[in-house]
C-alpha cells in the first residue's frame, strides 16, 4: 500500500477538523424601508443579532412587494421586513403569511400598535372648527388649502408606491371629498419639509399621518375624525375574525385587481393597526437563532418613538441611536434573546 505524503497527511487533518467544527451563522439581511420608525427598528434588529447572536447582519433598501418577493423565496438575498404594517399590507399578508397562503413568511408573536388617519395642526381645528372628514366637502374649507388656486385643495396622501396611498385616495372618493381636494403623492421627506413651513407660517395643510413618528412629538396635530371602523367587507377576508359582508372597509389594490379603485370603498376610520417584523420561514432552518429570536422580539410604539426622536429631532445617527440604546437597556434586550442558544459573548465592541 502506497504511503501518504506527509504533505497530505496534514492537508486531510486540516479538513477533518474544519469539517467537525461548529458551522459558521449564516448572515441576514434586512430590507430597509423609507419610513423612520422601520429604519430605526432596523438598526435595533441589527445590532441586537451581531452583538448578541455574532450574526452578520446587511441592510438593503427596497420596496415592501420586492422586499415580501424576496424573503417569499427563501433564498438569504432579502430575509426580513422590520415594520410589518396591517392592514395597510393586507395584500401581502394575504398572499405569503396567511393560513392557506404561501406560508413562506412568518411574523414575531407580540406586534406594537399604531394609530393612522388624516391629521392637521391644532391651531387649524381652532380657528376654523375643523373637525371630521365630513368637513372637506365643505367648499369654503376646501378652498384653504388650495394653495396653487387652481380650484382644488390639497392633501397629502402618502408617498408613491405605498399601500396606504391608494387607501387615502379611495376614501376621499367614498366620503366624497375628491371633488374638492386633490391627493399629492410625494416622498416622505418633501411632504415633511412641507409641513414644517406651512406650520412655522401657520398655514393650513391636510396629510395623511400615523403614530409613532416624529412628528406628533415636535407639532400639536389632531387626527380628523371618522366613523368608527365596523369590519372587512372583501371576501379574501372572509376567515378573517373582522370580516363582515356589510362592513365599511372593501378595499382593494392594483395587484389584486386592475378596477381597483372603483370597486374599492371606504366610508370609516382605519382599524388600529398592528405592526409586525416578518421574517422567512426558511430562516428556521438556515439561522434559526435568529429565527427565534424575529420570532420573541417585542416592543411598543413608545419605544419606537423614542428612537425616532433621538434619530430625527436630535440628529443622531441610526447605528449610534441603536447602539446606545441596546447598551442601556440590557433589562429588555436579555428578554429578546432569553432562551436563545450560542449567544455571542456579551462583552462585545459596544462598550
Amino acid at each position: 500500500m502506497k504511503k501518504l505524503s506527509p504533505i497530505l497527511i496534514l492537508l486531510l487533518a486540516f479538513n477533518t477538523i474544519t469539517c467537525t467544527d461548529t458551522p459558521s451563522r449564516e448572515n441576514i439581511v434586512i430590507g430597509e424601508v423609507t419610513w423612520d420608525g422601520g429604519l430605526a427598528i432596523a438598526h435595533v434588529l441589527k445590532t441586537v443579532l451581531e452583538t448578541k447572536l455574532g450574526i452578520e447582519v446587511e441592510l438593503i433598501m427596497a420596496d415592501q412587494p420586492v422586499i415580501l418577493s424576496a424573503m417569499d423565496k427563501g433564498d438569504g438575498g432579502i430575509d426580513v421586513h422590520p415594520d410589518f404594517w396591517m392592514p395597510n399590507q393586507a395584500g401581502l399578508w394575504n398572499k405569503y403569511i396567511a393560513s392557506g397562503s404561501r406560508e413562506t413568511i412568518l411574523v414575531n408573536q407580540t406586534p406594537y400598535h399604531g394609530v393612522q388617519g388624516m391629521f392637521i395642526p391644532q391651531y387649524l381645528q381652532d380657528k376654523y372648527e375643523l373637525k371630521s372628514v365630513a368637513d372637506l366637502s365643505n367648499p369654503t374649507i376646501a378652498k384653504l388649502f388650495d394653495s396653487d388656486s387652481n380650484g382644488k385643495g390639497e392633501y397629502w396622501a402618502g408617498a408613491p408606491g405605498w399601500a396606504s396611498t391608494n387607501v387615502e385616495k379611495v376614501k376621499a372618493r367614498s366620503y366624497g371629498y375628491d371633488q374638492f381636494f386633490e391627493s399629492i403623492e410625494v416622498p416622505m421627506a418633501v411632504f415633511q419639509a412641507k409641513l414644517k413651513t406651512a406650520y412655522s407660517r401657520k398655514k393650513p395643510v391636510l396629510f395623511y399621518s400615523w403614530t409613532p413618528e416624529w412628528i406628533h412629538t415636535t407639532y400639536d396635530l389632531v387626527r380628523l375624525e371618522e366613523p368608527p371602523f365596523d369590519g372587512f367587507a372583501m371576501e379574501s377576508k372572509k376567515d378573517d375574525p373582522l370580516f363582515n359582508p356589510a362592513g365599511c372597509w372593501k378595499m382593494y389594490q392594483p395587484k389584486d385587481d386592475l378596477d381597483w379603485y372603483e370597486k374599492s370603498r371606504i366610508t370609516c376610520a382605519w382599524p388600529d393597526a398592528d405592526v409586525y417584523i416578518a421574517y422567512s420561514k426558511s430562516l428556521t432552518s438556515r439561522a434559526p437563532q435568529a429565527a427565534q429570536f424575529f420570532n420573541q422580539v417585542a416592543f411598543s410604539s413608545d419605544m419606537v418613538g423614542e428612537w425616532i426622536t433621538q434619530m430625527v429631532l436630535e440628529k443622531r445617527d441610526p447605528v449610534e441611536m441603536a447602539r446606545k440604546w441596546v447598551v442601556t437597556h440590557p433589562e429588555i434586550v436579555n428578554e429578546w434573546v432569553k432562551g436563545i442558544e450560542g449567544l455571542a459573548n456579551q462583552s462585545s465592541a459596544l462598550h
